[in-house]
């Protein structure tokens, strides 16, 4: 099956999937987890491979966007220090505690924080589900935290790849420098999207 092609079955079934919930009263993930397994049984969509940049580029992205849409900047402002902590100390905290659980499992040290990282984020789709059952500061805390903490699990996904491919050494100046690169490079390109959005919008 070639790459548009699974882009346009993958976007069916999600239209067709929050559509069902909706009538059904099922949380949407939870239908698209079910159809996303019985997809898997049919052999063309089976053998197909994503790549990983239409991931990265196509679906990623809109997913980020609405979410940035439906959250308050003022409720982020007021509680910035907590959203700030969890997207950094928690995710990294959360990084370990799975790296080491990887490792009483057997892993290596290098591949279970790769592991690790990529266990560490929350999403931020998933946290939208959960917005009627939580109170409304803490949606909006685990949304901004959502939103961010990629940069976090970025930075620790890369040197854990690196340090287990041996490429990577650590130290306090080279982390604080990708910390700085993945959120003061990620604030740029924000800041620099939203003058050309709003240039446009005026001409």
């Amino acid at each position: 099956m070639l790459g548009l092609e699974l882009v346009v079955v993958l976007g069916v079934a999600v239209l067709v999937g929050n559509v069902v919930g909706q009538r059904l009263g099922i949380a949407p993930p939870v239908v698209l987890l079910v159809t996303g397994v019985l997809l898997g049984f049919i052999p063309a969509v089976r053998e197909a491979q994503l790549p990983p940049e239409v991931v990265l580029l196509l679906f990623l992205p809109v997913l980020l966007y609405w979410e940035s849409l439906t959250t308050s900047l003022r409720e982020i402002r007021t509680n910035l220090r907590g959203i700030l902590q969890l997207s950094t100390a928690l995710v990294i905290l959360t990084a370990w505690a799975v790296a080491a659980t990887g490792h009483a499992l057997g892993l290596p040290w290098g591949p279970a924080w790769v592991l690790g990282a990529a266990m560490a984020l929350t999403d931020a789709t998933a946290v939208g589900v959960l917005a009627r059952a939580l109170p409304r500061r803490q949606v909006t805390i685990l949304r901004a935290e959502s939103l961010i903490n990629d940069g976090t699990a970025l930075v620790v996904y890369g040197l854990a790849v690196g340090i287990t491919v041996g490429g990577e050494h650590l130290s306090m100046p080279h982390v604080g420098g990708l910390f700085l690169l993945a959120y003061g490079g990620g604030a740029l390109v924000g800041v620099a999207a939203a003058w050309v959005n709003l240039t446009c919008g005026a001409a």
